[in-house]
């Protein structure tokens, strides 16, 4: 599509402020912000490093948010940004266990779960890190021997005692490993950290290049989002390697899905929740109430739980044109970070202040 939210040729318009930072198409969007919220920058690498890119963790009672780097030579990275001090500094392992190549991930009874896409000589995994000794341990690393395609995002549902890890892989990691063919059909997986059992629970039928991912707070809703095969859209999409040339292979639209969750943590029941209008659905975060907060080409969507969309804040305002020689130009992620807003802007971070806390610590 040539249009997008921003410039929509609707007459009337939606909105006529299509030129600020925050963008209302409902006064429920308005009264999340702060009055007269602006940006504050956060962070900026002195080098210019993209060292914010994917994750947007809120390690909540560590008042940190971890982010994941954009590619840099081949490898990613994960960053930890100090909120309290507004300084940055990288992830080092204290056991030798390096995270690498890691892409989204979430905060869970004290561990950040990190999704990786590994290397050439180390597969997929998703990693499990203690936040105060930055011990790492791996979790997942292959499906009965089968090497993973690309764990991309996760995250955690709980249902009374129980609680499952759910995570998207997709065939990002053939980036890494020299474009080597899958050895699985992209797939939802949950994991049962008591039953030890790992599942494929939705299918490419249903989800043809799954991405971002996320529950609600009372783990009854399970969202996740399709990724296209525009190569110009931020987003890898699905691709493998054919007589030298990458081939895009997916939906011919993005898309945001909805799934029921039983209470033994599976899903069903999927229905349509929504559509951005240009690029993706990457980044993914749910506040308390089930309004659902997505990083698009146009900038961070909220929906409330019906799919209503609420407004926006605007990716043009935030990146200030820095990245106008790009064809769309994107925020893929951020964190809701109790009353702040933080979002990842490649070498900088900005915050935009809340009204008021609109996620739990107990994420």
């Amino acid at each position: 599509m040539s249009q997008s939210f921003l410039h929509t040729t609707q007459s009337p318009p939606l909105c006529n402020n299509t030129d600020s930072l925050l963008i209302s198409y409902d006064p429920e969007f308005s009264s999340l912000f702060a009055s007269n919220a602006s940006l504050l920058l956060i962070y900026e690498d002195p080098q210019a490093r993209p060292i914010a890119d994917e994750m947007g963790i809120w390690v909540w009672d560590h008042h940190q948010v971890w982010t994941a780097s954009s590619s840099v030579n081949g490898t990613s990275y994960v960053s930890i940004l100090d909120l309290s001090s507004g300084t940055v500094g990288r992830l080092v392992s204290s056991n030798g266990i390096d995270v690498l190549n890691p892409n989204g991930g979430g905060y869970h009874d004290g561990k950040v779960f990190v999704a990786g896409d590994g290397n050439a000589t180390v597969p997929p995994c998703i990693y499990a890190i203690d936040p105060t000794t930055l011990a790492v341990e791996i979790v997942v690393d292959s499906y009965f021997g089968l090497r993973l395609n690309g764990p991309n995002d996760l995250t955690w549902a709980a249902r009374g005692n129980k609680s499952w890890l759910f995570f998207t892989d997709d065939p990002l990691s053939s980036v890494y490993n020299g474009g080597e063919a899958p050895s699985l059909p992209d797939a939802t997986w949950r994991l049962d950290p008591v039953e030890r059992t790992l599942l494929p629970v939705i299918d490419r039928t249903d989800v043809l290049v799954p991405n971002g991912i996320r529950a609600n707070k009372d783990g009854t809703k399970l969202y996740v989002t399709d990724t296209p095969s525009d190569p110009l859209v931020y987003g890898t999409g699905m691709h493998q390697a054919s007589s030298g040339q990458i081939q895009f292979v997916g939906t011919a639209s993005s898309a945001i899905y909805v799934f029921d969750l039983d209470e033994e943590g599976f899903p069903s029941n999927k229905r349509l929740f929504g559509i951005p209008e240009r690029g993706i659905a990457d980044g993914l975060h749910l506040d308390d109430v089930g309004r659902v907060w997505s990083a698009e080409a146009d900038g961070i969507v909220v929906r409330n739980p019906s799919g209503k969309v609420l407004g926006m804040v605007s990716s043009l305002a935030v990146l200030q044109g820095e990245l106008a020689l790009l064809a769309s130009p994107t925020l893929q992620n951020f964190a809701l970070a109790g009353d702040l807003l933080v979002i990842l802007a490649y070498d900088k971070i900005w915050g935009i202040k809340l009204s008021r806390a609109i996620v739990s610590k107990m994420t």
